[in-house]
């Protein structure tokens, strides 16, 4: 074998030795593309026939022309001419054609083309911009998507890690349910529907034994899971996400403000400041600068960020209580301090604004609560997948069809990592 047909072969990733070339690649113009072809052969001895197992009664019965879609090194597509040598069998009267594992049976792209496809895939692009890459159409690279998650399509029910975290997201017109482990932060399934009856048939096709050693679960305060959890896992202690609560108390404190700055003159300097800068309300007062005082255009001088906030703060009695709750919520959290955040429930009172609805909420789940502050566990790396599963959306321009979308999401999120962590163990 020459050197350049070695070569030829190394950059088309043929491993075969049944496929020699016939001929030199030219250009052709297929489907109104110049393409490259490489006219090549399939050929061998079969070992016995495939329908009556006889071997010495196969004869060669001409050759069947098809085209392959290869890998392309270049802007224009490349093909393989491939003249598949077809075979009879004398004894059964059946014919059938030499097959190679460089393309399956009956199918005209090529394994190498495949597995980029399939790579390309992993990756947050869109099913067209894939198939215009590899010169196929997305319904193609849709296929490929397709046959690879019907070999991970495997809902064990015989496992569950002890530390689990609920959420949900909407998928393409309905709101899914998704949970991971949150000591590996891996994807464990993804339902449908999020409704009580999905997700009680879900979960009791697990054992009872199963179910009884998951120790915690991270929800947000979604009555549903709560008041679901503890009847499909008698010893699980609920953990409410710890963003959640700052998110609730946090948004509490920005709509006082907004009603606060409402009662001043637009021109004030303090409307200004509180419209303009609203982020420094939000912030942990230690992180607030007290010493080194800067320029802020929104009030035209220099000053601290600390001495600015107190001086908006110092307008209404309930806003200057309510940010103070929320700073003591917010560092009793940071400190995993049980009693420093209960300490904070027990002193608030009744404010008739924004904040009486978060403290209702924390004091209602007090318990699931108080598991957060203690407990390492929280939805963090869930939203973080959630935030990628609305990216591969948005990259699609939305899904039509769920399973679609639910082995995109798998693909990318699940099923290589996993074996990647296995593998690294």
């Amino acid at each position: 074998m020459s050197l350049t047909s070695q070569s030829i072969r190394n950059a088309l990733e043929i491993k075969d030795p049944n496929i020699t070339f016939i001929e030199d690649s030219h250009i052709q113009v297929i489907k109104g593309k110049e393409s490259l072809v490489y006219p090549a052969s399939l050929t061998y001895k079969p070992d016995h026939c495939a329908n009556c197992g006889f071997a010495d009664k196969i004869v060669k019965y001409g050759t069947q022309k098809v085209r392959i879609i290869a890998p392309s090194a270049g802007f224009r597509p490349a093909y393989i001419l491939l003249k598949r040598q077809r075979y009879r069998c004398e004894a059964c009267l059946t014919t059938f054609s030499a097959h190679s594992p460089y393309v399956w049976q009956n199918c005209q792209i090529s394994q190498p083309v495949r597995q980029m496809i399939l790579s390309e895939a992993m990756t947050n692009i869109s099913l067209k911009d894939i198939a215009r890459r590899y010169f196929v159409s997305d319904k193609t690279v849709q296929r490929i998507v397709d046959a690879e998650a019907k070999q991970h399509h495997n809902y064990q029910t015989q496992w569950l890690p002890p530390h689990m975290a609920f959420d949900e997201f909407k998928s393409t017109d309905k709101m899914s349910f998704i949970w991971c482990d949150s000591t590996s932060h891996t994807l464990g399934e993804i339902l449908a529907l999020r409704t009580s009856r999905t997700l009680k048939e879900y979960f009791e096709s697990f054992p009872i034994e199963v179910r009884q050693a998951v120790n915690t679960i991270s929800v947000d305060l979604n009555a549903g899971y709560v008041n679901l959890i503890p009847k499909l896992f008698p010893n699980a202690e609920i953990v409410i996400d710890r963003f959640h609560i700052i998110q609730m108390v946090n948004r509490a404190v920005n709509q006082i403000r907004v009603q606060t700055m409402k009662t001043l003159d637009h021109r004030s300097k303090k409307y200004k400041f509180m419209k303009q800068e609203w982020k420094q309300f939000l912030r942990p007062m230690e992180k607030l600068e007290k010493v080194n005082p800067r320029y802020h255009s929104s009030v035209g001088y220099y000053q601290t960020d600390y001495n600015l906030v107190m001086e908006c703060l110092d307008l209404d009695d309930h806003f200057q209580i309510a940010y103070d709750t929320d700073q003591g919520l917010l560092k009793s959290l940071q400190n995993h301090d049980t009693s420093g955040f209960e300490k904070e429930l027990r002193a608030y009172h009744q404010l008739d604004n924004a904040m009486d609805t978060p403290i209702a909420s924390l004091k209602k789940h007090r318990k699931a609560v108080l598991n957060a502050v203690e407990s390492p566990y929280s939805n963090g790396f869930l939203e973080g997948m959630i935030s990628r599963i609305k990216k591969i959306k948005n990259t699609a321009y939305g899904y039509r069809n769920w399973r679609h979308f639910i082995d995109r999401i798998k693909l990318e999120l699940a099923w290589y990592q996993t074996k990647d962590i296995a593998t690294a163990a």
